[in-house]
Formats: C-alpha cells, sequence, structure tokens
C-alpha cells in the first residue's frame, strides 16, 4: 500500500456486546444501543442439540494487486458459499464489492481500520452487533515501508442465526509481520485479541480469522504459550493438518483460531489457490453449544439450506422446522400442512410435540399419504372438529392451493420458545429430499401474519373460527 494518512481510532460499539466490552476496553458506554443478548453455553450432545454447521474464509488479498485478479479472487471466495468472510488487505476496495447480496459487511473506514473487514451472510445471521478493536499502535515506519507496519485493528460481528437462535461472534484481524521493531507487540497483540474475544465469548461461541505473520511450525516464532493462554486454538490443531497458505517459502500464516475449542466440531478444512499471494483458508465447523438459560427465539427472515455443504447446512430450513415443533410447550398449538411429509426427524419431533401435551393438528396435500403420514392419521385420528387431528386431503385441497398460492409447507406455532405466533412458510415439502434441493424459508412473528395462515389452513378442511 502506498496510502500513508493517519488511522482512525474511533472504536465502534453496538448492541449486546458493548457492555462486556466496555469493561475490557475501559470505555462509557454512554449514548450507546443495545439490542438483546444472546447467552453462553456448555457443550451438549449432539443429538440433544442439532449442531450448526459454520463455514468462515479467511482471503488475504494482497493490497493493490490488479482489478481484474482482485475480481477473481472475490469470485472465488463467493463460490464457496461462507457464512463468515475475515478480509485482510482491502482499505481501499469498495463495499459493494466485499459484500454482494445477500452479504452485509462491518468496517470503520481507515487505512489501518478498514483493512480487515467482516462479512457475513444477511440471509442466514443476524447482526446483533459490531466494533472495531485496536490490537498493535507502534507508531513510525521503518525502510522502505509505505504503511506503519505496528497499527493493526480487529473488526467483529456478533450474530444470531435465523433458523436456530444460536449467537456466533466472527473476528477479522491481521498482525504485523515480524522485523526488529514490531517483534516485540506480537506477544501483547495476541493478548490484546485475546481479551477482545474473551468479552464476545459472553455471548456464544468465537471464531477469529486472519493472516498471523508467523508460521505455524515454526517454535521459535508460533507464540504457543500465548495463544493457549488466551483459550485460542488453530483449527490445525484440531485437524493435526495443515498446508502453506500462501507465497511466503511455504509458510503457513494464515489461520482459523476458535476460542475454547471443544464448543466446536470441525468437519472441513481447505486452501484454495488465488491470485493473490496468500491462499483462502476455508473452515467447516458444527457447534456444539446451546443457549443456557435462555429459550429459543425466533427472528423474522429468510432462512436459506445450503444443498452443496454438510449434512447441518443442507438440513438448515428442516432443522428450522424441528426446532420450531421441539420449542412448543404442552399447551401450545402446531398446525402444519405440507405437500407430503417424509423427513423422519420432523415426523419424530410431531410425534414427541403430541407426548408433551402439544395440540398438533395435521394436514398432507400428498395424493396417497406414506407410512408416516398414515401414522399421524392413527394416531391423532381424523375429527377436525376437535382440537388434534391429522388428515390428508387432495382435489380440494389443490383446488385452494392453486387459487390462493398457497407454499408447499406451512407451520404454524403459537408458543415457540420465546416466540408467539409464529409462521414459517417453505417452498419445498417437509422431506428429507428438500435438502438436496435448494430450499427457502420465511419466518414471520408477527399476530396479523400468523392469524392470516391460520384462517388459510382452516380452510383447507372446510373449517372456520
Amino acid at each position: 500500500m502506498n496510502v500513508s494518512t493517519r488511522p482512525r481510532l474511533a472504536r465502534r460499539l453496538r448492541g449486546p456486546a458493548a457492555a462486556a466490552l466496555a469493561g475490557v476496553l475501559g470505555l462509557s458506554l454512554a449514548g450507546l444501543s443495545t439490542g438483546p443478548s444472546g447467552a453462553s453455553g456448555g457443550v451438549v450432545a449432539v443429538d440433544e442439540v442439532p449442531p450448526t454447521s459454520v463455514r468462515i474464509v479467511q482471503a488475504n488479498l494482497l493490497s493493490g494487486q490488479p482489478d481484474a485478479k482482485f475480481a477473481a479472487d472475490l469470485a472465488t471466495v463467493f463460490a464457496q458459499a461462507p457464512d463468515f468472510i475475515t478480509y485482510n488487505e482491502v482499505p481501499r476496495r469498495a463495499d459493494a464489492a466485499l459484500a454482494p447480496a445477500p452479504y452485509a459487511m462491518f468496517r470503520t473506514p481507515g487505512t489501518y481500520t478498514g483493512a480487515t473487514p467482516i462479512a457475513w451472510r444477511a440471509d442466514r445471521w443476524e447482526a446483533l452487533a459490531t466494533g472495531t478493536h485496536m490490537i498493535s499502535n507502534l507508531r513510525g515506519r521503518g525502510p522502505g515501508q509505505a504503511v506503519e507496519w505496528g497499527v493493526r485493528y480487529a473488526n467483529w460481528v456478533t450474530a444470531r442465526e435465523y433458523a436456530t437462535g444460536r449467537v456466533v461472534s466472527a473476528v477479522s484481524t491481521h498482525l504485523t509481520p515480524r522485523s526488529k521493531r514490531t517483534e516485540k507487540i506480537i506477544k501483547p497483540s495476541v493478548r490484546r485479541l485475546g481479551a477482545l474475544v474473551a468479552a464476545l465469548a459472553a455471548s456464544g461461541p468465537v471464531l477469529v480469522g486472519g493472516d498471523f505473520n508467523f508460521h505455524y511450525t515454526n517454535k521459535k516464532e508460533y507464540p504457543r504459550d500465548v495463544l493457549t493462554e488466551q483459550g485460542l486454538t488453530p483449527t490445525y490443531d484440531v485437524t493435526g493438518t495443515y498446508a502453506p497458505t500462501g507465497d511466503h517459502r511455504g509458510a503457513t500464516i494464515d489461520y482459523v483460531f476458535l476460542h475454547k475449542a471443544e464448543q466446536f466440531r470441525v468437519t472441513g478444512q481447505t486452501t484454495t489457490e488465488l491470485h493473490s499471494d496468500h491462499d483462502a483458508l476455508t473452515v467447516d465447523a458444527e457447534l456444539l453449544t446451546s443457549p443456557v438459560g435462555q429459550p429459543i427465539a425466533f427472528r423474522p427472515g429468510p432462512v436459506v439450506n445450503r444443498p452443496s455443504g454438510g449434512r447441518a447446512g443442507r438440513r438448515v430450513v428442516l432443522d428450522l422446522l424441528v426446532n420450531a415443533i421441539d420449542a412448543a410447550p404442552k399447551g401450545a398449538g402446531i398446525h402444519m400442512d405440507t405437500r407430503g411429509l417424509g423427513d423422519q426427524r420432523i415426523y419424530g419431533s410431531l410425534l414427541k410435540a403430541v407426548e408433551r401435551g402439544v395440540k398438533v393438528q395435521f394436514l398432507t396435500r400428498r395424493y396417497r399419504p406414506n407410512a408416516m403420514e398414515k401414522a399421524l392419521f392413527a394416531r391423532l385420528k381424523a375429527r377436525v372438529r376437535t382440537r388434534q387431528w391429522a388428515v390428508g386431503c387432495w382435489a380440494t385441497c389443490r383446488r385452494i392451493e392453486s387459487r390462493r398460492d398457497l407454499p408447499m409447507t406451512r407451520l404454524l406455532v403459537s408458543t415457540a420458545g420465546a416466540t408467539r405466533a409464529l409462521r414459517i412458510d417453505s417452498d419445498q415439502p417437509a422431506a428429507y429430499a428438500a435438502s438436496r434441493n435448494p430450499t427457502t424459508a420465511s419466518i414471520r412473528t408477527s399476530t396479523r401474519a400468523y392469524d392470516w395462515g391460520f384462517r388459510e389452513f382452516l380452510a383447507l378442511v372446510g373449517r372456520t373460527y
């Protein structure tokens, strides 16, 4: 970079993580807005809480490379459909290029603060808080340096997943290269990063991506003692494998760190060649934690699956339906109609809901009901004037469907965790095959939307209020 303007030192704190960060950073919270907070949790069995799959890509895109090569590198990154992207060396690149729809991005603009943006999929994650945190502030330039190597920042986001209500934080940073001037600030930089991560961990699991400028297998340079002290574990430790991440004599200097690694299961780790002098590092991790002491909450918005991803990514919409059914307490009502039920987990959740005293009404529009649907008919009976029933509906329902443009699947839950009047419309049947196809669900939580859906649901069997 040839830019030599002074860094902008303003830190931006928003939302639920602001209070936790204030104590670490010594900031006043006067005038800061706060929103609903998440909660941290302990490790739970996978079969108790379905894991959430997160894909994060660390991408150092080489400041100053030609626009065509930069665009090609971006295309390579986006082709992997990551949930989070940690960028390095992009202070002068346009936000619109770094975060096209459906992505959103945060950074504090500036030569130093803007070099490490954090991007996330806004169709899957709702940003609760964002901020910029100083990692090192060693002023001055060494010989031949166009910018101050010792001035470094991290940008971060705390986000809630629409489908599950779980909260995750992702941090993007870039540590100083080692030199005689900067050698003494590397360990303090890791400690500053650790202080930020510890504050964010009050809301849930934390992932950190960045170019750390120390080689993974160099025992002299790699600050394992300080990283361990801060609870930061590289995915290389978890997988037992590593690879060169760039054109620096085969060095592995790009990382994804996990805070409290026992909260994650790493299911994938790959590097991808870029025009940049760094490779992209892609990590797939499953979250094994669930908010403790806080009921699940559903936020309005779209939820999209990832057919080419891992099992959890493929099942995002199906598991959204499962989570909503599982969150219904005794005495709540569930009303579900679908082109066809064919997912074992959804079927099992409906049966468990009945057993704990939830009133379930189910309707399939399948021409010939399958074994799951027939079992629900037998369990719930077909008396549609009662509070609980299960029926099939073919000719009449298809006429209404064509007239009113009903979704392939609609789930209504009167109370689901902390959410009242939950409505979920999906453009695929409630069948396992939906995990292999692009599937979008829409979450609505207004009473008006719920009531409208309930009236349509009753109309399918000839009932009114």
